[in-house]
Order: structure tokens, then sequence, then C-alpha cells
């Protein structure tokens, strides 16, 4: 497939699958970029697109050629730039939730984007979203917990960043707890009113789940998302907040929780798409690589 037909897709994509608009970023008309797209889908043997409704969308060929097409022509571009002598636009997208962002992540690149501004660009989607968009191309990195299919990475390269076990949050004058050691049992905590997220989110899953097993019912004082969120309502005393153990809150007091389950945050990243600028994020980002072969 050759880059002009490359060039059409991301277009096509970035236009949110809007011919016209695809061809008017690249110059040329609507049936030209049609006759660009199926013919690649014809070399493919599947459509690139399919019409929904009264919309066009890209089909799993589409998004899985689409995450391969970003790499040929950014990897163009920025050879391109190197050959003429021209400073690079190159710009490296990080997909990843508020509260990852907020506690792990900027931490951790916060130098690099003071020495070159302009080159980080931050998109806050969580989970399944944000492995998404590297595997289309849109982000470079994703941050988020490896668990499930996202355990293994798929098709995408792993980088572990961290293992994380929750922690509970209350006032410096709030519930009277059994004692003063670092940890609290499970059973002591759900004697009081949790902030927690909604249904059918992991962490929710786990309390329940602890709760069953403790044969107490589970008593939650707000559903809410968002670390940010919970920790003010902590300091504010509406309930016991639950959040990862690398939440920064030195305004509350906080206790390990004995018999939950510790969860491993990963940087996720597209094995092709490769620079200078990606590798020094990823050195930033520190953790360890995970060999492909290793993976189960």
């Amino acid at each position: 497939m050759d880059l002009e037909t490359l060039r059409a897709l991301v277009a096509f994509a970035d236009a949110d699958c809007n011919l016209t608009r695809a061809g008017q970023a690249l110059g040329l008309s609507q049936p030209a970029v049609h006759g660009r797209l199926a013919a690649a889908g014809i070399s493919f043997g599947k459509p690139l697109y399919e019409r929904r409704g009264r919309s066009l969308a890209l089909t799993d060929a589409g998004r899985s050629v689409l995450g391969w097409a970003r790499d040929v022509v950014e990897g163009e571009t920025r050879v391109r730039a190197e050959v003429s002598g021209v400073a690079s636009a190159e710009q490296i997208v990080v997909a990843c939730g508020e509260g990852a962002l907020v506690h792990l992540v900027a931490p951790r690149l916060a130098p690099f984007a003071r020495e070159a501004p302009g080159v980080l660009a931050f998109r806050v989607l969580g989970g399944a979203a944000a492995l998404a968009a590297v595997a289309e191309g849109r982000a470079h990195l994703a941050v988020t917990v490896a668990s499930g299919e996202a355990a293994t990475g798929g098709h995408l390269a792993i980088r572990v960043l961290l293992e994380s076990a929750p922690v509970a949050l209350f006032p410096r004058e709030g519930p009277r707890l059994p004692g003063r050691a670092p940890t609290l049992p499970v059973a002591e905590l759900l004697k009081h009113p949790l902030l927690l997220p909604p249904r059918g989110r992991p962490l929710r899953e786990q309390f329940e789940g602890l709760a069953g097993l403790c044969r107490k019912p589970l008593r939650v004082a707000v559903e809410v998302t968002g670390w940010e969120a919970v920790v003010r309502l902590s300091e504010l005393g509406v309930g016991i907040g639950i959040v990862n153990d690398f939440v920064q809150t030195p305004a509350l007091q906080r206790r390990a929780i004995v018999g939950t389950t510790r969860v491993t945050y990963a940087a996720f990243h597209r094995p092709g798409r490769s620079s200078p600028l990606l590798a020094r994020v990823l050195a930033l980002l520190g953790g360890d690589s995970i060999p492909r072969r290793s993976r189960r």
C-alpha cells in the first residue's frame, strides 16, 4: 500500500470518517478519497469502512490498519524533517485516567514537560478507551491498570510501572478506628460508610466481594468516580475514601487495608511506533518492559 493511501486513511479517521472533510484536508475530491480507501480494502480483502445509519465508520479491519498507517505516516514525517533540517513538530500523546495523570504520570513527566514545552499532550481516557486510542494510533502511550485482557497487552508492548494497593482515607478528626497500626482489617473498615465507584467498576466489585466474605453489609456513603473527588469528599467527612496508595493525601489520615488485592499499572504502546522522543518519555516513566515471548 502506498504512502498516499495511508495518508488518506489517517485523514479520513481524523475527519470523523467524513469523506468530504478528509478530501479537503488532503486537497482531493471526495470520490478520490473513496477510491483510495476502497482500493486499500480490496488489497486487504476486507472493507476499511462501512455505512452505519447516516454516517460512515471504520470497520475492525480499518481500525487495525489505521494504527499501522499512523506509524508509517508519522515516521515518514519525522524522517523528512530530519533530512531537510527542519525542527520536528512531533508530539507524544499519553492517554490515561485523570487520577493516574495527576498522581502517577504528571510527577514523572513534569521535568520533561518543562524542558520541552509543546511536546507532550495528555488525553483523559480510562482503561479500554485509552488502550483503543493506542491501538488506533490516536495516542502513543496508555497508562492504565493491567488487568483482564490488558494484562497481556494483546499486540501492544507493556512496561510495568508499579504495583499499588488501596488505602482508606479519613479526616484527622474522623471516625475512631482501633489501634494506631498502619493497617486496617477489612471487617473493621466495613463498619463505616465508604466512598466507592458505581456498581460494575473493579474497586466496587472487590469491596462487594469482601463484604460478602465478611458477612457484612456494604455501606456506601456516596457513589463517586475520580480520585480527586474521593479525596475532597473524605476531607469533608462524607465517608471513608478508598484510593490507590500512590495518591498523595497530606491532609488526611490513611491506613493500608488488610485483605485487598494489589493492582499493576503499566504503560502500553505499539511496538512499531518508535522515536527518540517516545523512548525518552518511556524512560522517564520508568518501570520494566515485559518481553512478548514471556506473556501468557
